[in-house]
This record gives structure tokens, sequence and C-alpha cells, in this order.
């Protein structure tokens, strides 16, 4: 019962994390269109685009799904982090 808390609390936690990218990229575009500069926002999006990939990753496995099962197709220069996904798994299936 413990774990299923902890999937519901990284689901949780993966749903505020998509609202806060879908709100920093609004608020880049904005900037954007008004000629102003937008690159600390820019920053901010990589590093939050990567965070969510690599949660969401780790929520799909605790689920029971493999890694070939969420991401089809994946280039060679774009592989995820799998210690920082093993992390992550740790954390929230104890």
């Amino acid at each position: 019962m413990e774990q299923v808390k902890t999937i519901k609390s990284l689901k949780a936690e993966l749903k505020l994390e998509a609202k806060e990218l879908r709100n920093t990229k609004t608020e880049t575009k904005t900037l954007q269109r008004k000629n102003e500069y937008a690159g600390s926002l820019q920053y901010s999006i990589r590093g939050l685009k990567r965070s969510y990939r690599h949660r969401h990753i780790a929520y799909c496995m605790l689920r029971g799904k493999k890694y070939e099962e969420i991401e089809l197709t994946c280039r060679s220069d774009n592989e995820p982090d799998f210690s920082y996904i093993e992390e992550i798994y740790d954390a929230y299936s104890e």
C-alpha cells in the first residue's frame, strides 16, 4: 500500500511540473513577441523538460512498463540518463 502512495505522489508532482513547464513556455513566448530577452527562461525550460522526461520514464517503469514501450524512438545523441532514472525509481519504490 505504501508504494501506491509514493507512485501517486510522483504522479501529482509530474502534473505540477507539467503545469510549471507550460507556464514558463507561455511566459517565454510572450517576452519573445515583445522582442525582449528570454534566454534565462529558455534555459529554465531546457532543465524542466529534462527533469520531466526522466521523472516520467521512472513513473512509467514503476507502473510496470519497459523503457522500449515508453519511448519508441530515441536518437543516439538524446539517450536518457538511466542513472538519474534509477535514482528516481529507487526513491519512489521504497
